[in-house]
């Protein structure tokens, strides 16, 4: 275990002493965005050697919290695409799914795809190529992960699925059992596939596999919290169960769902922009339950002003992991430097 995963374990053990506020300040990286968005897989992999090779070298440099890692990058698509749904490529961001289904007759019809085929069976190609290349030394990153409810939320076209919420419910519940089903297979099936994994697909942060998966949860924004509880939760909590514990990132206005996130068993991490949630708030109503990894809003930078607000409002009991950008190594390693004194680690 290295130095920066030994840290992992103590700030995202609450019954370990605080090793102080956890911090990684990536320079811009060797991302191809178009071998992203439509590279095949030996291109892919390359890039992925790439990006450890550059990681490692970061970490020598800047002296924050990182674990290099094999990540099996992909974009929102994959396990809606593994469904049916027809995927889009645009030329200036990720990949997406389409709508498959339009019905709940449609929605029945579907059948759980093979984890190892299509769309998932990329991803097992990318992560075998990108071991070839660097060895089984790097744990190798798990790739997009939507929750259940996002993912279904794509497959059915998501007007018609809102109101078959109220109007075929039964029939949503048979999707999402498809989809839980098919995210449990597909995790199971990487765990038993690498000598190391992480299932963490977002933000940058390193956990014991043992520890749980990560999922996006960003539709919840769009539902009141009667369907949270319906049509989320139990998933959330069977997942949870499945793989010792859950992290969420969201970047929806759900802050209505939170207190509805306390009956998660074992929450690791919670990644939640603000605006449009109160940071207060879930420092409030998080601290001593989960690692709190708060984001500005979209096109926001991230800086120093920010880490002192989250530092000001902080309780004895919070720990946060702060993750930012910066324009080229020497700002990075300053950052991280400037942000370790501020957190009362040097």
């Amino acid at each position: 275990m290295t130095p920066s995963q030994r840290f992992f374990i103590d700030l995202f053990s609450f019954d370990r002493p605080f090793p102080g506020h956890g911090v990684r300040v990536s320079p811009p990286g060797m991302h191809d965005q178009t071998v992203l968005r439509h590279g095949k897989v030996e291109d892919r992999a390359q890039m992925g050697k790439r990006v450890l090779e550059h990681e490692l070298r970061c970490l020598e440099e800047i002296g924050d919290d990182r674990v290099p890692m094999l990540h099996c990058w992909s974009g929102t698509e994959v396990f809606a695409a593994a469904f049916g749904s027809p995927v889009s490529y645009p030329e200036h961001s990720m990949p997406f799914a389409l709508p498959a289904v339009y019905t709940a007759e449609d929605a029945d019809r579907l059948e759980a795809p093979d984890v190892l085929s299509g769309t998932l069976g990329d991803m097992f190609r990318l992560a075998d190529r990108m071991v070839e290349l660097c060895g089984p030394q790097y744990p190798v990153r798990i790739c997009d992960i939507q929750s259940p409810f996002d993912i279904a939320a794509l497959i059915w076209e998501k007007e018609a699925f809102f109101n078959a919420l109220i109007e075929s419910p039964e029939a949503v519940h048979r999707l999402l059992r498809k989809v839980t089903n098919t995210l449990i297979n597909f995790i199971r099936a990487f765990c038993d596939r690498y000598a190391k994994v992480c299932l963490v697909h977002y933000p940058d942060v390193w956990l014991p596999p043992e520890w749980g998966v990560c999922l996006s949860e960003d539709d919840i924004g769009s539902i009141s919290n009667r369907h949270f509880e319906e049509f989320c939760l139990p998933y959330l909590q069977e997942l949870a169960g499945a793989f010792g514990g859950i992290s969420m990132h969201s970047c929806a206005a759900g802050q209505h769902q939170w207190r509805s996130f306390l009956k998660l068993p074992r929450m690791r991490y919670l990644n939640l922009h603000h605006p449009p949630t109160s940071l207060q708030v879930s420092i409030e109503l998080f601290s001593d339950r989960a690692v709190l990894i708060p984001a500005t809003s979209f096109g926001v930078p991230y800086d120093l002003d920010f880490i002192r607000e989250c530092l000001r409002l902080a309780r004895p009991n919070t720990r946060f992991f702060f993750s930012l950008g910066a324009e080229d190594m020497r700002q990075a390693r300053e950052l991280a430097g400037q942000i370790k004194r501020l957190c009362g680690r040097v």
